[in-house]
C-alpha cells in the first residue's frame, strides 16, 4: 500500500510556495545510470521544471538514485498569459498542435460571452492542471525518463523502485543544509574529491556557469521568505539583488563545513561496512582561508569540462559516429584555432569541445 504524500498544510489555503526534498531509486538499486543516462535525466528535469512551473533548487543524479530539492509555488494559472502557456507547451507538443491550440484561444478571446470565456478557460485548464504540482512533476519526469531508458536499452518494465520519497523542508537554514547534503552525495560516495568536479549536481552546474543552477542556489541562500507567488522557473525577482559572485564562496564553505569528516574516529570508521567519505581538515582550512573562492584557473577548468562533456548528447556509439563523421580539415582548423588566442565566443567553445571528445573517447 502506497504512503500518502505529506504536502505543506498551507497548500490551497495560502499564497505560499513549499520546498520538498525528493528521492527515488532504481529498482533493485542497480547502478543503471551512466553518463548518457544522467545527461538525459537532467535534460528532462529542466524541461519539466519549466513546463510544470516549479523551481529546482539543487539536485544530484547518482548511478542508482537521484535527489531533487524542488520549490513548488502556489497555483498561479491566472498569472500565466496565453502566450506564456503556449511557450511552455512548445516544450512537449508539435508546432502543428500548438498552432491549433493558439487558434482556439485567440478566437475564443475575441468573443465576448460567458460561453466563450468558459470554453477558453477549459482549454487552459487542460494544461495548467498539470502545473504547480509536486506529484505530477515527479510522475511525469520519471515516466518520461523510464520510457526513454527502456527504448534505449531494449528494456521493458518498471525502472524505479516504488514511489519517490519526499520530505517537506523549511525555507532558510534547513533548505540550505539539505542543498549542501545533496551536492555532497558524489563526494560521500567516493566518486570525486570535490563536488564541483561531479557534472551531474547543481553545484557543478552552477560553477560551470549554469544560470538555472545558480538561481536555485541563490534562492536557497536568500533570507527572503517564499510567500510571494512567482511564475515558475524564471521567477527570480526575490533574488534580484543577489549575484553568483557574492554567494559562490559562501555556498562552497557551507558544503565544505557540512562535509567535514575528520571528526569521525578511526575505530568508528572501521566498524562501518561502507565508509562515507568527507572533507579533510586540511581541505576545509584551505577553503576557509580563501573564503571559498575558486581561482580563475579552477573555474575555467570546470567550465571547459562541463561544456566538453555535454557538447554532443547521445549514446557513446552515436556520439562516436558523429565525431568520426567530422572531416579532418574541420578538426585541423580547430587545432589551429586553439593554438592561438581565441578572438570570439564561438571560437572558444563549440569546435574545441568536439576535438576533446575524440581524445576522451
Amino acid at each position: 500500500m502506497s504512503k500518502v504524500r505529506l504536502l505543506a498544510p498551507w497548500v490551497g489555503e495560502e499564497d505560499r510556495s513549499a520546498i520538498y526534498h525528493c528521492v527515488s531509486r532504481i529498482v533493485g538499486r542497480e547502478f543503471l545510470l551512466g553518463r548518457d543516462e544522467k545527461e538525459q535525466f537532467v535534460k528532462y528535469m529542466r524541461l519539466y521544471e519549466h513546463f510544470c512551473g516549479v523551481r529546482v533548487l539543487s539536485y544530484c543524479i547518482m548511478s542508482n538514485h537521484f535527489h531533487i530539492l524542488v520549490e513548488v509555488p502556489p497555483v498561479c494559472d491566472q498569472q500565466l498569459s496565453d502566450d506564456a502557456l503556449l511557450e511552455r507547451l512548445e516544450l512537449l507538443y508539435s508546432k502543428e498542435y500548438i498552432g491549433i491550440v493558439r487558434g482556439h484561444l485567440q478566437s475564443l478571446s475575441a468573443i465576448e460571452s460567458d460561453e466563450a470565456r468558459l470554453a477558453h478557460q477549459k482549454i487552459r485548464e487542460k494544461f495548467t492542471r498539470r502545473m504547480w504540482d509536486l506529484g505530477l512533476f515527479m510522475k511525469t519526469l520519471k515516466q518520461r525518463f523510464s520510457s526513454w531508458y527502456n527504448k534505449q536499452h531494449g528494456r521493458r518494465g518498471t525502472l524505479w523502485e516504488a514511489r519517490y520519497k519526499s520530505t517537506l523542508v523549511e525555507n532558510g537554514y534547513a533548505a540550505r543544509t539539505m542543498s549542501a547534503y545533496i551536492d555532497l552525495n558524489p563526494l560521500r560516495a567516493g566518486m570525486v574529491k570535490d563536488p564541483k568536479d561531479y557534472r551531474w549536481c547543481s553545484y557543478a552546474e552552477a560553477v560551470a556557469g549554469g544560470q538555472l543552477a545558480r538561481n536555485g542556489i541563490m534562492r536557497v541562500l536568500s533570507k527572503l521568505d517564499s510567500d510571494t507567488a512567482f511564475d515558475g522557473w524564471a521567477g527570480a525577482k526575490d533574488i534580484s539583488h543577489y549575484d553568483w559572485r557574492s554567494v559562490a564562496g559562501r555556498y562552497r564553505l557551507i558544503i565544505f563545513e557540512d562535509g567535514a569528516s575528520f571528526g569521525e574516529s578511526a575505530a568508528n570508521a572501521q566498524r562501518t561496512k561502507k565508509q562515507r567519505r568527507g572533507i579533510s581538515e586540511k581541505d576545509l582550512i584551505r577553503e576557509q582561508e580563501r573564503g571559498g573562492k575558486l581561482s580563475i584557473a579552477e573555474v575555467a577548468r570546470c567550465k571547459s569540462r562541463y561544456f566538453v562533456d555535454g557538447a554532443v548528447l547521445g549514446s557513446r556509439e552515436w556520439v562516436n559516429k558523429v565525431i568520426e563523421g567530422i572531416k579532418g580539415d574541420y578538426l585541423r582548423e580547430d587545432r589551429k584555432m586553439n593554438s592561438s588566442k581565441p578572438t570570439g565566443k564561438l571560437k572558444k567553445s563549440g569546435l574545441w569541445s568536439l576535438r576533446r571528445l575524440v581524445e576522451d573517447g
